[in-house]
């Protein structure tokens, strides 16, 4: 459900006690209704209550748990969990599936792996070498790897390794019973490959990337032909069983486009484009199943500036519709691309959703940045208009993003209206540069907000703004949403983001119950800022 309105943390924290009291109260007293019989020193407790209540009290409690920052790749919110299984028995029982239920290996004086007893409660189990909390190296011990084929309710794992995936991990991992999830971040595969081949009997989903806490950095001395040969040998394993796969164009081997997938329905490939270059069209033409397709390459700032430096051509000139090899293809995302790629004409008239992005590599604060560009690609006003032309054949389409390199202005918005009137989604991305650019933060812009209303269908409206400073970020624009509500009557929702870090960036949505309300305040500007009136 949308929250009427997006409120402070301590406001929305306040609000769910309420609401958690309220509950609790109308359950106690329905218990109380059946149990007026019973002595009077024996009232009704916490634990009358039905599992389920319980269950959906816990679950309100974890979402209320505020990120700890800068702690955002470690969430520890299940320990509050912990005072409330001190209080009897009883709850220690109903809680502590709740508690263990996701862990990390975190260092526990001396203790190589979690005692036995808690095994059962293991769903995702979080494998690192360092913490992001502490500095000191997390050992990774024979314990661990004799502990987790046994752990027989694991069903994900991550792995977050500045050296290479043991071996001996590897061979763990494939050996438990369940798992179906494996992630491994920041990864490292120039080790040996198990003796035997490994079988990961119930894996379905496989993520391997090479960002990590620090962003793309690698360590100089990587086998990168080990790493390719390696990385093959395991996509041959599991070829005939994944359904999702994300991985890393830079460990992608030569030989991934004869793999046959069968069963592959979501596929998403990242970082920098492999080498040789492998065109969309030959990375999905064995894959029949194919449902969401992400190419999200971004520049290798490393590298010598050539043909694999955005914008990238993705596809192949003279080529068929993807749809040829990938028959239920509906949604598919794109980065960094040149206006006139070929993979446009190759997009299916069936398509449903389509991205156009501008991703760019992140690094940590810490770590230098290795040129004074983004390297990213967004459109830029002489050629969006093109691509536009491009997408008209797209009749399907009702879900459509674009990351924009200036502010879009009310002629663009006319144009894909006129382009795509049938849309119900649409997305927009801009990158800011100082408070003064936001027009549609702090204007009532006429012409803009009567090209919105040209699209009959449009229910939801996205505005994600890439913040290059942290501190041009001004808060929650609820006034800007509380207009565009009011002037384009069809909206249901109206969504900000300010993005400026890898991290998981918070969405912002409000309703049209936003409207029985006064409108909310404008954000104040900078001092330093210049008020520039908004683009016609």
């Amino acid at each position: 459900m949308t929250p009427p309105s997006c409120q402070r943390p301590a406001l929305v924290r306040a609000r769910m006690i309420v609401f958690i009291y309220r509950l609790l109260k109308q359950v106690l007293k329905r218990v109380l209704s059946r149990t007026r019989s019973a002595p009077a020193h024996q009232p009704p407790t916490l634990l009358d209550l039905p599992v389920d209540i319980l269950e959906l009290i816990f679950q309100i409690l974890l979402n209320l748990e505020a990120m700890e920052e800068p702690y955002d790749h470690e969430v520890c919110n299940r320990a509050l969990l912990i005072p409330l299984s001190e209080t009897c028995r009883c709850m220690r029982t109903l809680t502590l599936p709740w508690i263990f239920r996701e862990v990390y290996n975190w260092s526990r004086a001396g203790v190589a792996v979690w005692p036995e007893t808690l095994w059962p409660f293991f769903v995702t189990v979080h494998i690192r070498d360092r913490s992001v909390r502490h500095p000191a190296e997390i050992p990774i011990s024979p314990q661990l790897f004799r502990a987790l084929p046994r752990m027989l309710a694991l069903r994900k794992v991550t792995l977050r390794l500045s050296a290479a995936v043991p071996t001996e991990l590897l061979s763990a991992l494939s050996l438990a019973p369940n798992l179906f999830m494996l992630e491994i971040h920041q990864a490292r595969l120039d080790a040996l490959l198990p003796h035997t081949e490994p079988s990961f009997a119930s894996l379905t989903s496989l993520s391997i990337c090479i960002s990590g806490f620090h962003g793309v950095i690698r360590v100089p001395n990587i086998d990168g032909a080990a790493e390719v040969s390696n990385m093959l040998a395991l996509l041959r394993i599991l070829a005939n069983q994944i359904t999702r796969l994300r991985i890393s164009g830079d460990l992608l081997p030569p030989e991934f486009p004869a793999l046959h997938w069968p069963k592959l329905h979501d596929f998403a490939i990242t970082d920098h484009t492999p080498t040789p270059f492998i065109s969309v069209p030959e990375l999905v033409a064995q894959m029949p199943a194919l449902r969401v397709l992400s190419v999200l390459f971004t520049a290798d700032m490393t590298r010598q500036r050539g043909e694999l430096f955005p914008p990238f051509i993705l596809g192949v000139t003279g080529g068929q519709f993807l749809t040829n090899s990938s028959l239920h293809l509906t949604s598919v995302t794109l980065s960094n691309l040149k206006p006139e790629d070929p993979i446009f004409g190759q997009l299916p008239r069936s398509l449903e959703s389509l991205h156009l992005l501008a991703m760019r590599d992140w690094y940590a604060p810490t770590v230098r940045w290795p040129s004074e560009e983004l390297g990213d690609a967004p459109l830029r006003p002489h050629n969006v208009f093109g691509v536009l032309d491009r997408l008209s054949h797209l009749e399907c389409l009702v879900d459509l993003s674009l990351t924009l390199g200036n502010l879009s202005s009310s002629d663009l918005i006319n144009t894909i209206a006129s382009k795509l009137p049938q849309l119900q989604r649409f997305q927009l991305g801009h990158p800011i540069f100082s408070d003064s650019e936001i027009h549609l933060i702090d204007f009532r812009h006429e012409p803009y907000l009567e090209a919105l209303r040209r699209f009959q269908f449009l229910q939801h409206l996205k505005i994600s703004l890439d913040i290059r400073r942290p501190s041009y970020e001004r808060g929650p624009p609820a006034n800007a949403a509380y207009w565009l509500l009011q002037d384009v009557p069809g909206l249901q929702t109206v969504s900000f983001r300010h993005y400026f870090s890898p991290g998981p960036a918070v969405w912002h949505t409000w309703d049209r119950s936003l409207l029985r309300h006064p409108p909310p305040h404008p954000l104040p500007l900078n001092t330093d800022t210049i008020t520039i009136q908004p683009i016609n």
